[in-house]
């Protein structure tokens, strides 16, 4: 998976994702640590909210 510009999920042709699931799951704990970031969230909050 890629990203536009905007920040946006981008499926790029000429390849099949092996493990779908892992990859989406995946992007989906990075666009909820980068959501918590902008929000000025601590470090240590973010990773506790990882857990």
């Amino acid at each position: 998976m890629g990203l536009d510009e905007q920040g946006r999920f981008v499926q790029q042709s000429g390849f099949v994702l092996l493990h779908p699931e892992e990859t989406v799951f995946s992007e989906m704990l990075q666009g909820f640590r980068r959501q918590q970031l902008t929000r000025n969230l601590a470090f240590s909050t973010v990773e506790n909210r990882e857990g």
